[in-house]
């Protein structure tokens, strides 16, 4: 095992510390993750026709395994011309290239091999060198010059390029070409029970979650109790609902919110007045903190002395901040 400490100036009194390239690009990669960039400002590598057999690459910037690459202005790029009787499928690809009589980053266009049906090359990932692929480009057979229907953009695919993610620093934040952000690991559940649940009248009671279609953080403590693993805000959605011959017409439905075992907040009281008007659907808002225990409650009234089965009740809770 091998401590390693980065980046630190020399001790006094002690040997001089030197650091290589592949130190500051091991660090990088903790950091910054593989792909080209999204900016408001650059066209971050976008492919182009131009003239005859060439594109044009953008100016934009990529990192891969720490190493970063620059094109600080639009860079030509010339394919080889057409075969006379076979399509084929370049790319235009980013390369990073670590051999030892190499040590850089380029764009280059890589050949396909012509076919009646052509695939694309493959990218070359080795211990060496980690290719990105930005754009595919259709070289038609017979054909002298490149339009821009004939460019497949590829940055958007992460599994060949893909955007700049930050890893280990918002490991839980995904942002896409567009600049919208998702948190994937959210907190979310989603819940359906069509099993007929009994209430009887004027008497308040849980409403059991029933199959659970999502449960993204295992929020779940019983059959009618959520327990949130993290503070913050979060929304609540009920529906509950009869078919339409199944309950009493003016039925009085309301249903509640409770936390830790209190009413936190009503979300909806409705008279049911039609064989129409079958069903309720409430929602809210309200904070939590780590550990509150979260139940659905309703109580119903007006329900002539007899209880009532709702056939259908679904359920939602979700984390908004």
């Amino acid at each position: 095992m091998v401590e390693r400490s980065y980046f630190f100036n020399t001790p006094e009194g002690g040997p001089a510390y030197e650091y290589k390239a592949g130190d500051f690009a091991r660090f990088h990669a903790q950091i910054i993750g593989n792909g080209v960039s999204n900016t408001n400002t650059l066209d971050d590598l976008a492919v182009s026709s131009k003239q005859n057999m060439t594109v044009s690459l953008a100016a934009g910037y990529a990192f891969a395994n720490g190493y970063m690459y620059e094109n600080t202005a639009a860079k030509d790029l010339i394919h080889d011309i057409a075969e006379p009787d076979t399509d084929r499928i370049d790319r235009i690809v980013i390369a990073f290239d670590n051999t030892p009589t190499q040590r850089k980053t380029y764009s280059y266009v890589k050949k396909g091999i012509p076919g009646t049906n052509p695939t694309p090359p493959s990218l070359t990932r080795s211990s060496y060198i980690y290719e990105l692929s930005v754009a595919q480009v259709l070289i038609e057979a017979g054909k002298s010059y490149i339009e821009n229907d004939q460019i497949t953009d590829e940055r958007t695919i992460d599994a060949v390029c893909g955007y700049i993610p930050l890893h280990n620093i918002y490991r839980a934040l995904s942002i896409d070409e567009y600049g919208t952000a998702t948190f994937l690991n959210q907190s979310f559940i989603k819940t359906i029970n069509e099993e007929g649940v009994t209430f009887e009248q004027s008497q308040v009671r849980e409403v059991p979650f029933g199959r659970i279609i999502e449960d993204t953080q295992g929020e779940i403590n019983s059959d009618s109790t959520f327990i949130a693993r993290a503070r913050g805000v979060y929304s609540f959605w009920a529906e509950i609902g009869w078919w339409k011959t199944s309950f009493p017409v003016g039925i009085d439905v309301q249903i509640y919110v409770y936390v830790n075992g209190e009413e936190a907040f009503p979300m909806v009281a409705k008279v049911l007045n039609s064989s129409n008007d079958n069903f309720v659907i409430a929602s809210g808002i309200d904070r939590l903190q780590a550990g509150d225990e979260v139940q659905f409650k309703a109580i119903v009234f007006h329900t002539g002395g007899e209880p009532v089965t709702p056939n259908l009740i679904r359920l939602r809770i979700a984390k908004l901040s």
